[in-house]
């Protein structure tokens, strides 16, 4: 099977996205999964950890400095991660690629469609989320 887009994958997994356009990510209520976004490039060993992470969330992203308030995307990002850390939620990977890694706010050039993967979530001390990839699942 061919997916062309993040919707139509989400759509594979049964996944809804609170926004088409800027949801970093989605939910399906009824198996209790949260797929989020994860950028290729932030792969990484980090803090003298021995297994390669992905940032999930960094404590700026989203953030408006001058007023301390969150872009909606942010908002709907914190809420799924709760749902994982505090209610059971299985987390999931999807890969997206930055059409410019040094760009902020960055923008999609492509999502990889074919797989997506199991992660185990870990909130380091300064509010970063990290996420360890553990099994690959194929798109059939």
């Amino acid at each position: 099977m061919k997916l062309d887009s993040r919707s139509q994958l989400m759509e594979y997994f049964g996944a809804q996205q609170k926004n088409i356009h800027w949801s970093w990510c989605a939910v399906n209520e009824e198996m209790k999964q949260v797929f989020l976004s994860v950028w290729t490039d932030t792969r990484s060993k980090r803090g003298g950890d021995e297994k390669v992470s992905y940032l999930i969330q960094e404590p700026h992203w989203g953030a408006n400095e001058s007023s301390g308030s969150f872009s909606p995307a942010r908002n709907d990002h914190d809420e799924k991660i709760s749902k994982i850390f505090n209610d059971g939620y299985t987390p999931y990977g999807y890969f997206v690629v930055a059409k410019d890694v040094n760009a902020s706010p960055r923008e999609i050039a492509e999502t990889k469609t074919s797989f997506i993967f199991s992660l185990e979530l870990k909130q380091l001390p300064d509010g970063t989320i990290i996420g360890y990839p553990l099994d690959r699942i194929e798109v059939k």
